[in-house]
């Protein structure tokens, strides 16, 4: 039966792992009900301290679909207005989680859908995903977080993916820098399992500093972005949480002679 309600599924894991799936039905739109529900559901997860990485997941046949085209047919501009403006609010809330995130991303990754996927951390996609915004076949442009592709693509690929509105297969998605990683067919699991390992490595608190580093570097001109990271390592030095980890590492180091 096709789900009717958007919900945001928790499943808490063991070492500060939190997953959560999106869940919106078969084509799993991005409603301005699922925004709502989606945001909600981040904002209470960013204050648990015991968290260490967010896996988020979509459903097998899309990850996202984007938006409701039939709601985007009848609407007026106050309606517009505030659809927008809570796609935009989810999107700088994953943004804004002071710990790693992982989009896994299988089916269509669409328009608004994409958006979401892009602004994690770390994205990994089945290589059966399809990539695309959409948005001037259907009379709109692309909007809010389509600002980021540029730096994260180039401006030649962002125009071609952006203009034509094409669909690109996750292989092509990796090759341009859109994604972090492709699975082969079937090993989708496999290899967020990896990426899950790799980023539990980190020490919590450092990742947390690193987080917060690049989402100011994004802001901010070289200079002061530079002055800032000499703060945020003396900081790290305000419990013994590198001493720890230098001291594992050098352990393990010493074992593999």
């Amino acid at each position: 039966m096709e789900t009717t309600t958007p919900r945001c599924i928790i499943d808490r894991q063991a070492g500060g792992v939190v997953v959560i799936t999106f869940d919106n039905g078969r084509l799993n739109l991005l409603t301005a009900e699922a925004c709502a529900v989606y945001t909600q559901t981040l904002r209470e997860l960013s204050r648990c301290e015991e968290t260490q990485l967010l896996v988020i997941k979509g459903g097998e046949s899309a990850f996202l679909g984007g938006a409701d085209i039939k709601f985007l047919k009848d609407a007026g501009k106050a309606d517009i207005d505030a659809y927008i403006r809570g796609v935009h609010g989810l999107c700088e809330q994953i943004r804004d989680l002071p710990f790693p995130t992982m989009s896994v991303i299988s089916g269509y990754c669409l328009g608004a859908g994409m958006e979401v996927a892009a602004v994690c951390d770390i994205k990994i996609a089945d290589a059966g995903a399809k990539f695309g915004m959409p948005e001037v076949k259907l009379g709109v442009p692309s909007v809010i977080h389509g600002a980021m592709l540029p730096a994260m693509i180039g401006m030649t690929r962002t125009r071609d993916l952006l203009l034509s509105g094409r669909m690109i297969p996750a292989g092509l998605a990796l090759e341009w820098g859109l994604i972090s990683d492709v699975a082969p067919q079937g090993e989708l699991e496999p290899r967020a399992a990896h990426w899950r390992h790799e980023l539990l490595e980190g020490a919590p608190r450092a990742m947390r500093i690193q987080k917060q580093l690049i989402r100011n570097w994004e802001r901010m001109p070289l200079q002061e972005a530079i002055a800032i990271g000499i703060d945020a390592l003396v900081s790290a030095y305000e419990t013994d949480e590198p001493k720890r980890y230098m001291e594992t590492f050098l352990q393990n180091r010493k074992r593999a002679r």
